[in-house]
């Protein structure tokens, strides 16, 4: 059986289209495991109205707000299946998600499958391919946030081993520090070449709180840093400071802005000192951003880099 861990709060106007989007799956031996973060809207009407008729839905209802990581470690530790996967209550499905990562997997060795995904932005989809996860994927999800929880089928025992899978310290990063933790075991990866999932971006989504996605980033990095270091060098490390960096950027009405631009690209800096773009950010910033900001713009433009 696979179970389906979906934690939600406060989506009752989208919540209905979620679970359908589950029963509509071609597979049916699954258990939907809902997990209400305390929501006060009809969240709660909503979910029963469905497990009167559906007995594969299990509702568990948080006696407090914990956020999405710790409402997922509920669903995991409630399981019963041999497979987990993941849905965020504002995300579709593909129909035969689940039938094609249960065959992925129930005929080889093999311990996650990793799929495409479409990001729905504006009403414009935008491809992700996750095929390099799935070919060197220690390496290459130390060099960045890929896949997300939506995308993979995992075995339980596999998640079992982790040593922290669901840290609520790394929200809204926690898809990359839980594939980072993964990534410390010996996995066998599937790769599945089609978009099962579509993640849908919109006002509400969490992860456009830059200031707190920053600070997920820099705990992240600072939890991992060491194994990070030594799989992938400095320059991987000035990299993700720079990242950083560019978020504060993004920030406009950020009450220490310029000072946090600057730690970042100063820490870029003496991550990688003989990096050209460490010694160029390095000597706009003590200039001071706001007074070079166009400039470094303009530069972005001519190498053809989007814009902060």
């Amino acid at each position: 059986m696979i179970s389906v861990i979906l934690p939600t709060f406060n989506r009752d106007y989208i919540l209905s289209s979620t679970i359908e989007c589950v029963q509509n799956q071609t597979f049916t031996d699954y258990e939907l495991i809902i997990i209400d973060d305390c929501s006060l809207d009809k969240t709660c009407e909503i979910i029963q109205k469905y497990s009167q008729t559906d007995k594969r839905i299990k509702y568990i209802k948080n006696i407090k707000n914990i956020g999405c990581a710790r409402s997922r470690k509920i669903g995991y530790e409630n399981s019963r299946g041999k497979f987990l996967v993941f849905l965020d209550d504002d995300d579709t499905w593909e129909a035969d998600k689940l039938m094609k990562q249960y065959n992925a997997l129930m005929h080889t060795n093999n311990d996650v499958v990793i799929s495409d995904y479409k990001i729905n932005q504006h009403n414009q989809l935008i491809y992700k391919n996750m095929k390099k996860f799935s070919t060197n994927f220690k390496y290459e999800i130390l060099m960045g946030p890929g896949p997300f929880f939506q995308s993979i089928m995992i075995k339980k025992n596999i998640v079992d081993k982790m040593e922290l899978p669901f840290d609520d310290s790394s929200v809204p990063s926690e898809d990359w520090n839980f594939f980072i933790e993964l990534s410390k075991l010996n996995l066998k990866i599937s790769y599945i070449p089609k978009a099962l999932f579509t993640w849908h971006i919109h006002k509400n989504n969490q992860s456009l709180d830059l200031k707190k996605e920053a600070t997920a980033l820099h705990y992240i990095l600072n939890k991992h840093y060491n194994y990070i270091k030594t799989i992938c060098g400095n320059v991987i490390i000035s990299n993700h400071y720079r990242r950083i960096a560019r978020l504060y950027e993004k920030i406009n009405n950020e009450e220490n802005q310029e000072y946090n631009i600057k730690i970042y690209y100063t820490k870029a800096f003496q991550a990688s000192p003989l990096s050209f773009k460490n010694i160029f950010y390095l000597i706009m910033i003590y200039i001071g951003y706001k007074r070079v900001k166009n400039i470094i713009q303009w530069i972005r433009k001519v190498r053809g880099i989007p814009n902060v």
